[in-house]
């Protein structure tokens, strides 16, 4: 039997986070752009997956698309999971402050930015995003969500590969490699642990 309250508090929260997102961008002004056709690619495929993400909860309200129910604990927990990815997003986004744009773009007093979250990966914000619908996907119990959460990772591998080709035109290549090569893109490095004498 389907559950919906805990995937109703999941889109309820995406819902408020899409708007405040949106509502609270005041980006430094654009110096340089990347071409609308460079842009189209990684942006049809978020797209595509997140009207995937969108239509899944419809589809196992109305019944016969949930493939697994999460007990209430394990929704509990994925529910944090994506208020953690939410909350890497918005620290990412904070710590640009006005070097933060929607699109792949190069702005007034723009720099290699390596503290923070960008200590960690390259591109926190995107990592944040697919935390955030890895997690409704689960909590939708959904083929068709964790489809629409795998596309939309690959939407973001693609836009993040765009942007660094990009910022190594548009900024200090030397830096901007230097960063890469200590850096991972998406995903933090373990730590190493000692080895034993």
């Amino acid at each position: 039997m389907v559950q919906p309250l805990p995937i109703m508090i999941g889109y309820a929260l995406w819902l408020i986070f899409v708007i405040a997102w949106n509502v609270t961008a005041r980006p430094a002004p654009t110096i340089a752009a990347l071409e609308a056709s460079r842009e189209r690619l990684h942006s049809l495929v978020i797209s595509l997956g997140l009207i995937m993400i969108v239509v899944a909860p419809f589809l196992v309200v109305q019944g016969g698309f949930q493939i697994w129910i999460n007990p209430p604990l394990l929704a509990c927990g994925v529910l944090l999971v994506v208020a953690a990815g939410m909350a890497l997003c918005w620290w990412a986004k904070r710590h640009l402050g006005s070097l933060w744009s929607a699109n792949v773009t190069r702005k007034e007093g723009h720099r290699v930015v390596d503290s923070g979250p960008y200590l960690l990966v390259r591109h926190p914000i995107y990592t944040g995003f697919i935390v955030m619908y890895l997690g409704l996907a689960i909590l939708c119990g959904s083929a068709l969500a964790l489809v629409g959460a795998a596309v939309i990772t690959v939407g973001l591998w693609l836009k993040a590969r765009v942007e660094e080709q990009f910022l190594s035109e548009k900024l200090e290549a030397a830096a901007y490699g230097a960063y890469k090569s200590r850096t991972p893109m998406l995903l933090p490095r373990m730590p190493r642990r000692p080895r034993a004498e």
